[in-house]
């Protein structure tokens, strides 16, 4: 059976082909709003970055044009020379100015003196019937010779007498006198005893 080979090429009728063409136009338009919207706020967003900005000659300023420079003096030397004068007269130099005295400086009163007995003659050979005052006696005769001195200070003459005990040492005894009774022995042993110094009176026998 032969077919129909006119009716299979037949090109399609232009009622198939006009809804692909109105989905096409549809999608164009959706592309280009799209691409409108997203230029718009990417221009929004720059325009808004660029006004926030300050100019970069308002923003960074050198510090030499926010402090004025500073006056530097002038100085001339004509006008130094000017402004110094030397007295080169042959006057004489004026007299030092003299110098305060320093103030008088007020001396304490000055302490009670030791008291001191009126001069007595120097010692002589105990007789029976006198009387000595001991001062003090020692081992050492260096001792005893200090003590003597002490006592010429207060202008009690006194002598140093060396014995031996009878256990066999020696001793070194300072003594005053002697002297004619025992009224004048006494008061030389309270001058003693005043000065701070002890001593006992012996009768010479």
């Amino acid at each position: 059976m032969a077919k129909n080979y006119r009716r299979e090429a037949l090109p399609k009728t232009p009622a198939q082909t006009t809804p692909k063409r109105k989905q096409t136009s549809r999608t164009c338009v959706w592309w280009f709003l799209l691409g409108s919207l997203v230029g718009v706020i990417v221009g929004n967003l720059y325009a808004s970055r660029r006004a926030e900005t300050p100019p970069p000659e308002a923003a960074a300023k050198p510090a030499s044009e926010e402090r004025p420079p500073a006056v530097q003096p002038s100085f001339k030397f004509q006008e130094i020379l000017s402004d110094t004068q030397v007295d080169v007269s042959d006057r004489a130099p004026p007299p030092p100015a003299p110098r305060p005295q320093p103030p008088a400086v007020e001396q304490p009163p000055a302490g009670p003196m030791p008291e001191t007995a009126s001069p007595v003659p120097e010692p002589t050979a105990a007789t029976p019937g006198t009387y000595v005052v001991q001062a003090g006696s020692f081992k050492r005769a260096a001792d005893a010779e200090r003590l003597r001195a002490e006592l010429g200070l207060l202008g009690i003459a006194a002598s140093v007498q060396t014995a031996t005990l009878p256990n066999g040492q020696t001793t070194h005894r300072v003594r005053t006198g002697p002297y004619a009774n025992k009224q004048t022995a006494e008061q030389v042993r309270n001058q003693l005893k005043r000065n701070g110094k002890d001593g006992v009176t012996y009768p010479v026998r």
